[in-house]
């Protein structure tokens, strides 16, 4: 199971660090480091809407789909461009048809797209755990996820003993939460937020960066409805961060919750079948992206020129968030210049969620000193 943000006078944050003894020296990333992802066809983030903008050619093709199916709806973070992998794998023309995505079979090499994991064959999102909440996939590689402070929080932001998932790691009871606006952790919250019935954590606070909101309890993600924390991934339940909902029900973008198998998606979607809507024809990975709003309904999917891949692992196109944020797994956080997951907290890095960083406090630009 598996989410969503600097004080103006350097003097005094300083004084204020110094003072609480904050220890930042828990944000490293898992192994991989920084990928920048930019290229000249990137897509990016328009500031006055912290919503994707695709480059031109991207934005044509999902304007001639939308013309050739009669509707161009599509969710907040619809027309993305992929990254050629991603895209790759999706037109693969070997006989095991496409792979690399997450739920599709592994690529030749038993490789994944994103940093994900092959794991009886099947592709494993970054960010995901096989069933046993046993270990979680980083960067290629299951490993293990205990619980423990300092240990790797397993799917859907799970830690043990009311410890609190911050950035994709678990914090102990009376440790800070890594920034000086989330406090210190008590019982799965940061300060006053991410504890269920409690506010959401800001993932951007003051517009440092574009994160989406998010929860510090395990098995929680925050509600679109309500704006705060709630028991994630069950029918009728929020989303769980990186759009994942258990048992073969659709994440509906419509309401950012989970619709069952079996029942109607909204938008006049159809009806939801193993995590596809419209009767299991659209809204699945590789799939096109459903209209009404309701976009892609697959765990780790994001709708990109009509057409639902991969997102939320290294170099992947950002999952969306609640609102108009965007959620990118342990490690990582949403460029806004590229619109694409990309390590976060170190120097010269963007802020993590939370407006959060290793070393120092980050700036007004949402990047770390």
């Amino acid at each position: 199971m598996r989410a969503a943000r600097c004080l103006p006078v350097v003097a005094l944050a300083a004084a204020l660090l110094a003072a609480c003894g904050l220890d930042f020296d828990r944000y490293e990333p898992a192994d991989g480091g920084a990928v920048d992802g930019t290229t000249s066809e990137a897509a990016t983030v328009d500031a006055s809407t912290d919503t994707l903008v695709p480059p031109a050619d991207a934005k044509d093709a999902a304007d001639a789909a939308a013309e050739t199916t009669g509707d161009a709806s599509l969710d907040h973070a619809a027309d993305v461009t992929p990254p050629a992998d991603a895209a790759d794998a999706a037109d693969a023309a070997d006989a095991g048809g496409p792979c690399g995505q997450p739920g599709q079979a592994c690529c030749t090499g038993n490789a994944c797209n994103g940093g994900g994991c092959c794991s009886g064959g099947t592709c494993l999102a970054r960010g995901a755990s096989p069933n046993g909440q046993n270990n979680v996939c980083i960067d290629g590689t299951l490993v293990a996820c205990s619980g423990g402070g300092g240990s790797p929080c397993c799917e859907s932001a799970t830690c043990s003993g009311k410890r609190c998932c911050v950035d994709g790691l678990c914090v102990n009871t009376a440790q800070s939460c890594g920034a000086i606006a989330l406090g210190m952790c008590l019982n799965g919250s940061c300060g006053a937020c991410g504890a269920d019935g409690q506010t959401c954590c800001a993932g951007a606070p003051g517009g440092m960066g574009v994160s989406a909101n998010f929860c510090t309890s395990s098995g929680e993600a925050c509600s679109q409805a309500t704006g705060k924390c709630a028991a994630c991934g069950g029918a009728g339940q929020p989303c769980c961060d990186g759009d994942w909902c258990g048992a073969g029900a659709c994440c509906d973008q419509t309401s950012k919750s989970c619709v069952s198998s079996g029942a109607m998606c909204g938008g006049g979607q159809g009806s939801c079948t193993s995590g596809a809507c419209a009767g299991g024809t659209c809204g699945g990975m590789g799939q096109a992206c459903c209209g009404g709003g309701v976009g892609c309904t697959a765990p780790f999917s994001v709708c990109a020129a009509s057409v639902c891949v991969g997102c939320g692992g290294t170099g992947e196109p950002c999952c969306p968030g609640v609102g108009t944020g965007f959620w990118c797994s342990s490690g990582e956080a949403c460029s806004k210049a590229t619109g694409q997951c990309a390590a976060c907290g170190g120097t010269g890095q963007i802020c993590c969620a939370g407006a959060t960083c290793r070393t120092g406090i980050c700036n007004g630009q949402g990047n770390c000193p």
